[in-house]
């Protein structure tokens, strides 16, 4: 595979991981009764269902801002794959398990183009 095509890849991870970070973060605040045992990955949601899911929202907007989706310049950060990494962690620990895990495999695909 070329350089391009990862970068394209890396690309497309993160910006599928935002946009259902953004769907994540919505069904949270539509849910506002969600059980741990419902949702393992969640570390920090107990009971705080509505911060959780606006955590979520503003983490996934900065991903898409980052990556060029979104225009919103107060939310958009430098496009390199630490910044990256981090909110894909930080999108992973407040509930978003599998949009934190697209961001993730995407800015270690980052690293590697």
């Amino acid at each position: 595979m070329a350089k391009s095509d990862i970068k394209k890849l890396a690309s497309l991870l993160i910006l599928l991981g935002g946009l259902l970070g953004l769907l994540w973060g919505i069904l949270a605040i539509l849910s506002p009764v969600t059980p741990i045992f419902v949702d393992p990955t969640s570390v920090l949601n107990l009971g705080l269902g509505i911060i959780g899911g606006v955590i979520l929202i503003v983490l996934s907007l900065i991903v898409l801002a980052s990556s060029g989706a979104v225009s919103i310049p107060a939310l958009k950060f430098a496009n390199n794959w630490i910044i990256m990494l981090i909110l894909g962690v930080l999108i992973y620990i407040f509930g978003g398990g599998l949009p934190g895990i697209l961001i993730i495999l995407g800015a270690i695909l980052m690293l590697l183009a």
